[in-house]
């Protein structure tokens, strides 16, 4: 921008333009493929449809080589990762002097680095990538189902919508894997419901816990389920996390718990409502985050279990709000919601609930408002100069306005019926 000498003001205009444009196409999209999707399963004009799908594949996969190119010496946070991975491949303490916020896990990547820079990244994709599929393709224990074309279709918007090659492809950030992960775990608890799935399932959440903490907000919900406890689940999930902090510990020392305390010393940033308090109204509350999101995910519990909500919708709302009251709000914390999307559309329709349109309308807004905001932010020279800047202050008005929409449409449909987000085959 000051290369050029760029006057803020267009860069505001066409950051603003294009994030419209890009989230109104998400929305589009989504309701076209539901709409055009038929009882029996087949489409009009089907082979031009396959012949869309693989050019859009094709476009799709060139512009993730060309971001891959773009980003190969580290963007953003990425850079911060090939310093952490070069630290270790040097025999040192990626935590100390450094500014690495991870866990243990995020450390495995290093020796990928010294192959190719953008060799963890590649990892980080495939991580994200193969959950996402299965859960948008594979059998799960829905009575009704799309057909396997509006499947693929779904996961295709949601996989190479701005948001994820932004997140994914371009910043490379290691929120990829931990949503890719918490997915996984997920898709596995949903799919069968055996023991040898329960442990997986564990498994996957643990790894995905530690390379970034916030997966153990949602730990409860996989392990209350049905009003008993999943033992195999608790039993690998415990397990795992303690095994890996027992060899980190082992390797780096006591170190290893730095990063859970490093958190409590950042100050609020972008959709968390406390960044607007601090940047628009002028009170600082961040101190207070932690006490409000603790409570916050006691009433959402409270809320999931005395309704018996669901696995996949309690995991979404509980994560949601969470993040809500998180001061550190970054966009990249959202990715999980753009992974597990098309599973929530395939549950949705299992659950016939696009016949509440408002209720669908709701989720749609609130996922395209995410996408808006990563791609202007990504677009606006992420919001450090000019109205963009002032806007950083302004970002999670919007978000919480419709989180509250999507929770009020939420409690009028289970006043309507108790049971519309609960069943018997999938249940918290």
């Amino acid at each position: 921008m000051f290369n050029y000498d760029i006057n803020t003001f267009i860069i505001f205009s066409q950051a603003l333009i294009s994030a419209i444009f890009s989230s109104y196409l998400l929305k589009a999209a989504i309701l076209k493929i539901l709409s055009n999707e038929k009882i029996d399963g087949t489409f009009i004009n089907i082979k031009n449809e396959y012949k869309s799908i693989k050019l859009t594949a094709f476009y799709c996969l060139v512009s993730i080589g060309l971001i891959f190119i773009a980003s190969r010496n580290g963007v953003m946070d990425y850079k911060a990762y090939l310093n952490h991975w070069a630290i270790i491949n040097q025999g040192l303490d990626p935590w100390i002097g450094t500014d690495n916020a991870y866990l243990p896990i995020h450390n495995i990547f290093a020796p990928l680095a010294v192959i190719n820079n953008s060799l963890p990244k590649f990892v980080f994709v495939c991580i994200f990538a193969i959950p996402m599929y299965l859960s948008s393709i594979s059998p799960l224990n829905f009575k009704r189902e799309l057909d396997t074309f509006s499947k693929i279709r779904i996961f295709s918007v949601f996989a190479f919508s701005p948001f994820c090659l932004l997140t994914i492809a371009y910043y490379g950030l290691n929120d990829t894997p931990v949503a890719g992960l918490i997915v996984l775990s997920l898709y596995l608890s949903l799919s069968n419901n055996t023991k040898q799935n329960s442990l997986l399932s564990g498994i996957s959440l643990a790894l995905a816990t530690m390379i970034k903490v916030y997966p153990v907000f949602i730990a409860p919900l996989f392990i209350l389920r049905k009003k008993r406890i999943d033992v195999n689940f608790f039993t690998s999930y415990f397990l795992s996390i303690i095994s890996i902090l027992f060899t980190s510990i082992i390797i780096w020392g006591n170190s290893t718990l730095n990063p859970i305390l490093y958190a409590a010393d950042r100050h609020s940033k972008h959709l968390s409502f406390f960044n607007f308090f601090r940047r628009i109204v002028g009170i600082n509350l961040d101190e207070y985050s932690l006490f409000a999101m603790g409570l916050v995910l006691l009433i959402v519990l409270f809320f999931i279990y005395k309704n018996k909500i669901d696995l996949l919708p309690a995991v979404i709302l509980t994560l949601a709000f969470a993040f809500t009251f998180y001061k550190v709000g970054h966009p990249q914390f959202f990715l999980f919601f753009f992974a597990v999307s098309p599973m929530m559309i395939r549950y949705i329709y299992d659950k016939k609930l696009m016949k509440n349109g408002r209720l669908f309308i709701s989720f749609l807004m609130w996922i395209c408002f995410l996408n808006f905001y990563q791609t202007f932010y990504a677009l606006s020279c992420h919001m450090f100069h000019g109205l963009p800047n002032y806007l950083r202050g302004l970002g999670s008005l919007p978000y919480i306005l419709f989180s509250i929409l999507m929770l009020i449409e939420i409690v009028k449909l289970l006043k309507k019926d108790p049971k519309a987000l609960s069943s018997k085959s999938i249940s918290s």
